[in-house]
Parts: C-alpha cells; sequence; structure tokens
C-alpha cells in the first residue's frame, strides 16, 4: 500500500485530535496491545495517561502527562547483519498542554503544545531525545449538545507521519442523537454507537506512529559508528473497539483489528535511511482500563 491514502485519511482529521485529548473531567487510563507480527518483528506497547482539565471562564485549559513503552521483538536480528538491539526498547515520556478559548457563541480556538522525550534512554539524554507537537485550529459548532456538527481546521508540527513536519490539520465530527457519533479525523476516523450508557460499540481506522531516537551509539555493518539514530514505525489501524462502563468511573475496553500498512525503518542522524526493517499488515489486540473522577465529582455535588 503506498504512503498517499494514508495521508489523504489522515490529513482528513488531524485536528480531531484535540477532541480526543479533551476530557469530560480528570482521566487517568492504562492500555496493552500486542501486534504479533509486523513482518518479522512482534511489537508490544504499554500506555498510562493521565489529563486534568479545569474550565477558565468560557475557555478550557487540559494539562496531560503520559508514558508509553514499545518492546520491539525482531525475530530476524541474528540473521542481518545490521545491529537492532539499540531499538528493542523504546520509552516516550510526553507533556500536554491544550487551550481552548471561545471566539463567540459558535467559533472556538484550540492550542496544543505537546513537548515530548522519545528515546531508547541508553545513552545520556539530549536535545536529539526532545520532540515538540504543537497544533493549532479553529472550530466552528452547528447545533445543540445532543445534535450538532463540529469543523476543526488549521495546521501543526510534529511526528504523525514519521519524522517532524508540518502538516494541515482538518477534521468534522458529527453528533446524529444519543446514540449515534461520527467523526472524520485523526486519531482516529470512528463511527459509535453508544447502547444503554454502558456499552459502547464503534467501527474505527486511526494512524498511529513512533520516532524514538537512539541515545546510544550504533554500529553499522561496515563497523563503523553512527549517533542518534532513529527509529521510525508508522501504521495504518483498521477495526473494532468495545467499551463496558463496569460502574460510574471505570470503563473496560478492547480493540481488535488489522493493520493494512506498516513501515519500520532506521534513520541516521539527518533522518535518511540506513535500514529497511520490513513491515507487512498484521492483526493487532488491545485491552485497557479507564477511570474517569467526573463522574465521581458529579454524584458527590448532589
Amino acid at each position: 500500500m503506498k504512503f498517499y491514502p494514508v495521508l489523504i485519511i489522515a490529513f482528513l482529521g488531524i485536528g480531531n485530535i484535540l477532541f480526543g485529548q479533551i476530557p469530560r473531567g480528570e482521566i487517568g487510563s492504562f492500555e496493552y496491545s500486542v501486534i504479533p507480527e509486523v513482518g518479522d518483528t512482534q511489537i508490544e506497547t504499554y500506555k498510562t495517561n493521565l489529563n486534568f482539565g479545569t474550565k477558565i471562564g468560557n475557555s478550557m485549559l487540559l494539562f496531560g502527562l503520559s508514558y508509553s513503552f514499545y518492546d520491539f521483538f525482531y525475530k530476524k536480528d541474528s540473521l542481518i547483519d545490521f545491529d537492532l538491539s539499540p531499538y528493542e526498547k523504546i520509552h516516550i515520556v510526553q507533556l500536554r498542554f491544550l487551550y481552548r478559548y471561545k471566539i463567540s457563541d459558535s467559533w472556538f480556538g484550540n492550542i496544543m503544545f505537546s513537548p515530548s522525550l522519545s528515546s531508547n534512554f541508553k545513552g545520556t539524554i539530549s536535545k536529539n531525545d526532545l520532540i515538540i507537537n504543537t497544533i493549532a485550529t479553529v472550530s466552528k459548532k452547528w447545533g445543540d449538545d445532543v445534535n450538532f456538527s463540529i469543523l476543526t481546521f488549521g495546521a501543526g508540527f510534529g511526528t504523525p507521519f514519521g519524522e517532524p513536519q508540518v502538516f494541515p490539520a482538518i477534521s468534522f465530527r458529527k453528533k446524529i442523537n444519543k446514540n449515534w457519533i461520527y467523526s472524520l479525523g485523526i486519531p482516529e476516523t470512528a463511527v459509535n454507537y453508544i447502547h444503554k450508557e454502558r456499552h459502547t460499540f464503534s467501527a474505527k481506522a486511526n494512524f498511529n506512529g513512533v520516532f524514538a531516537n537512539s541515545s546510544s551509539p550504533t554500529t553499522l555493518p561496515d563497523t563503523s559508528m553512527q549517533t542518534n539514530t532513529k527509529l521510525q514505525y508508522n501504521s495504518l489501524n483498521t477495526g473494532f473497539q468495545y467499551n463496558y462502563r463496569i460502574q460510574p468511573n471505570w470503563t473496560t475496553t478492547i480493540n481488535i483489528g488489522y493493520s493494512p500498512w506498516n513501515r519500520l525503518r532506521v534513520l541516521d542522524s539527518n533522518n535518511d535511511e540506513l535500514f529497511d526493517i520490513g513491515a507487512s499488515s498484521s492483526f493487532y489486540i488491545s485491552m485497557g482500563l479507564k477511570f474517569n473522577l467526573n463522574k465521581m465529582m458529579n454524584e458527590n455535588k448532589n
């Protein structure tokens, strides 16, 4: 699959990342996922996330902190000359600051600033481990809380498509009624159905990416050494998600799907390709647990 269709899907709604990071309260979550085979590579991921949101007048301020651990198991490592050991374990520590301000009754501005450390942390932490993601957008809303449409457009800078770069941001989100809602965008394009509040069924397509620095030297097949090489992993995930709200504050989630497009390679310090690890289409499964304090706080107020 060529990269161009993936870009088209992503550009249809990367601004939707803003909606995915505006919580209904303070949210903590944990998620585990596994991709058994991406070519000859197995990928396990562990993610924890914490968000704190507060209203300031008619505006909203969000602070978020997350940690992601990627464990790459290269099954063909012993059959090649390229040393892949520096790219086996990747850590990403990310801060998020999002400010949403009201321009008028139907117009809103959104600014997100998200610095992160993305590295194998095998050497000294440096500026090469630091990645800055930013998005600035404007949103237009039609309708009320029961039936509404939101169009968001703007621009951003970051790593959703690989190495840090500028990208356009545009998304569309529509709530048809209390049961149905759909969105076109990034991190996901989805159709959601809510059944009796506790059950949510979703069909989704989302773009995922990792861009991490190797803070330790890498030995090339010609025995020369390279510093600050990068691991780039990108995928397009399609699948189904089921959320079950155990009680007002706890929700379990499970995802099962298929990645028709994957890309996994090692880059040098100038982001030129050193080695294509090879990646093919693959199945994946993930599960998680979320804790929402907002429900409890609302009940306490009552």
